[in-house]
């Protein structure tokens, strides 16, 4: 995010609504002590122990602190020189931002302080302009919702169905079958074999905006609890990396899957798109399981908006999700 850190900052945003200025709200007495900064590499090491003690330890910031902190738009909350919480600013595309990582040092809780960050973080990201501006969070997390609907002012856009699996025993050999036109390197996960094949990047945007995932989820792709609007230039960048692929019926494309290393674990796999027939979906099943076996894959998940969608991750082997049922994604009215 190099916008952010220009010396000139632009000129602050005239909201349409008073109630809606993040600012405007009263904030409580431990709050207005808060100091929110740019983050600096001299902070990890109070940010990875503020992370070991949220999600079990398994909170993913750890793994992304040292590129946040280079993109900029990376927050700290210091209350009385100590780090006690932060949040992340990203723009995905131009115009396109996205809010993430919000957290609270659990010993600082019930303080004022995630609300008063949340403020904060959300100003300086409004100050950037933004074309459109979102985040997303579980069901099961209702204090943040809360946040996000009545303090912040974020308005409900989508929601998804959560799914997860193990991979399956079966799959494709490796035999030696490549495709006419294939590689036997594809993005870091697997080459591929017939019936498989990789379809020009404006063919596979074309499907998927004539999907019911794409109507449904109103254009957003996820990957890994990040959704970004879905235009041709991603899906020709998402291609380049190897992570589109197709299936044909009489010549013609009769089915998609978008697959790509899970963000916070990297054997692991995330399913952003999966759509098709019978067949397609079958052959899509067979690859996802080799693809799992050769990386050493866990876990397998993936979300959805439609009921297509759901349906398809149910054939290829994947469950709704025990206790996290349904991701919200929430927009802020620009």
């Amino acid at each position: 995010m190099t916008r952010a850190s220009r010396s000139q900052k632009p000129e602050p945003r005239v909201q349409k609504s008073e109630g809606r200025h993040p600012e405007s709200r009263r904030t409580a007495a431990v709050s207005r002590g808060l100091v929110v900064r740019p983050m600096t590499m001299e902070d990890k090491p109070a940010v990875l122990q503020v992370s070991s003690r949220i999600w079990e330890g398994n909170d993913y910031v750890p793994l992304f602190f040292d590129r946040w902190v280079k993109q900029g738009g990376f927050w700290a909350a210091e209350l009385r020189g100590r780090i006690a919480g932060y949040g992340k600013a990203t723009e995905l595309a131009p115009g396109e931002w996205w809010l993430e990582g919000l957290r609270v040092d659990p010993a600082c809780r019930n303080r004022g302080i995630g609300k008063e960050l949340s403020r904060r973080v959300l100003q300086r990201t409004l100050d950037e302009r933004p074309v459109s501006l979102r985040l997303a969070t579980a069901d099961v997390n209702h204090e943040s919702m809360h946040i996000i609907t009545a303090v912040m002012g974020f308005k409900p856009y989508t929601q998804y169905r959560f799914f997860v699996g193990k991979p399956a025993k079966r799959g494709l050999e490796n035999g030696d079958c490549t495709a006419a036109g294939s590689t036997r390197r594809s993005g870091g996960l697997s080459p591929v074999f017939p019936p498989l094949v990789r379809p020009a990047a404006a063919e596979a945007f074309d499907y998927i905006k004539r999907s019911p995932e794409f109507a449904a989820s109103k254009g957003l792709l996820q990957y890994t609890w990040l959704y970004r609007q879905v235009d041709h230039r991603y899906i020709a960048e998402l291609k380049r990396g190897g992570h589109v692929l197709g299936h044909r019926k009489a010549g013609k494309l009769d089915g998609l899957l978008i697959l790509r290393p899970h963000r916070y674990r990297g054997n692991d796999l995330d399913i952003s798109f999966a759509a098709g027939g019978n067949r397609a979906l079958t052959a899509f099943g067979s690859y996802l399981s080799r693809v799992a076996r050769e990386r050493g894959t866990r876990n397998i998940s993936g979300v959805a908006a439609s009921d297509e969608m759901a349906s398809a991750f149910r054939l290829m082997g994947l469950k709704r999700h025990p206790r996290m049922r349904r991701v919200l994604v929430y927009e802020y009215p620009i």
